[in-house]
């Protein structure tokens, strides 16, 4: 089994058993089991694929699978989800006023340019194939034989603000009355960041932000792996980071602590190659 393996096995799992401990409804608790069982079956599927496929291809697959498996826990995390935590949205919103002030800024006096929104617009839609796309990174610049390593990164810094989500139950900002938002003219990029995440999303922040956590952690590997590669990977990192401020779809206590958990998992990986 390889670590990547491992890791999204014994995390579904996790959630799964939690459901049935915790008091959720019935339908929730079966939800969050099927997902996990589907995870499983997938990942046992690929470790005896070399049997009905070729080794290489066999190799392939278990390289990506983790990428399509990345988001199972995300939708179990939803089954926790069953009310905002009001106090806690309050909190949040309180430590981005002061994170604010410290910056001298006043959300609700800024305005956003059309071509500097549609620009974090488009960062916040690259959250998406961002963890794709630095696995095929690997393959393009022939350091395909780190793949377990980026997954050793990316996975645990993305699942550790999984798991500490259903501690905090709050709605995105950009949907609790009364929060000082960033003035951001209507785009069509932005009405897509809207539909996928009606269609796709829990309706619920995940804290930390598990989108920042991700794209960090893959940044952070190419940045060691390939620098050049690396410094792209990192500025659309940031740019994301700013996005999903900015946008309000996370509080900034979100995004600051989603980096230091991706910087705290690439540190504690630097003794791997």
């Amino acid at each position: 089994m390889r670590v990547a393996e491992w890791i999204q096995l014994v995390f579904v799992a996790l959630l799964a058993l939690a459901s049935w401990l915790l008091p959720l409804g019935t339908a929730r608790k079966l939800r969050a089991t099927l997902l996990a069982l589907v995870a499983i079956a997938a990942i046992m599927v690929a470790r005896f694929s070399a049997r009905w496929i070729s080794p290489l291809g066999s190799s392939v697959l278990r390289d990506w699978l983790p990428a399509a498996l990345l988001l199972v826990p995300y939708w179990q995390i939803g089954q926790f989800f069953t009310a905002p935590d009001s106090p806690m949205e309050t909190r949040l919103a309180a430590f981005d006023r002061r994170f604010f002030r410290t910056l001298g800024i006043q959300p609700a006096r800024v305005s956003i340019g059309a071509g500097f929104a549609t620009y974090l617009q488009l960062a916040y839609v690259l959250v998406y194939p961002m963890i794709p796309f630095g696995l095929a990174a690997l393959y393009i610049t022939g350091l395909r034989r780190n793949v377990d390593y980026y997954w050793l990164v990316v996975l645990p810094a993305t699942y550790l603000c999984f798991a500490i989500t259903p501690f905090v139950r709050a709605l995105p900002p950009r949907l609790l009355p009364g929060y000082e938002t960033f003035h951001l003219p209507a785009t069509w990029i932005g009405a897509l960041n809207r539909g996928i995440l009606d269609r796709a999303s829990i309706q619920a922040i995940t804290f930390p932000s598990g989108h920042v956590a991700s794209a960090m952690a893959a940044a952070l590997v190419l940045l060691r792996l390939e620098p050049a590669v690396g410094a792209i990977f990192l500025w659309i990192a940031l740019s994301i980071a700013a996005a999903t401020i900015v946008g309000g779809y996370h509080y900034a206590a979100d995004v600051l602590l989603a980096t230091a958990i991706a910087l705290l998992v690439f540190a504690g990986t630097l003794c791997i190659r």
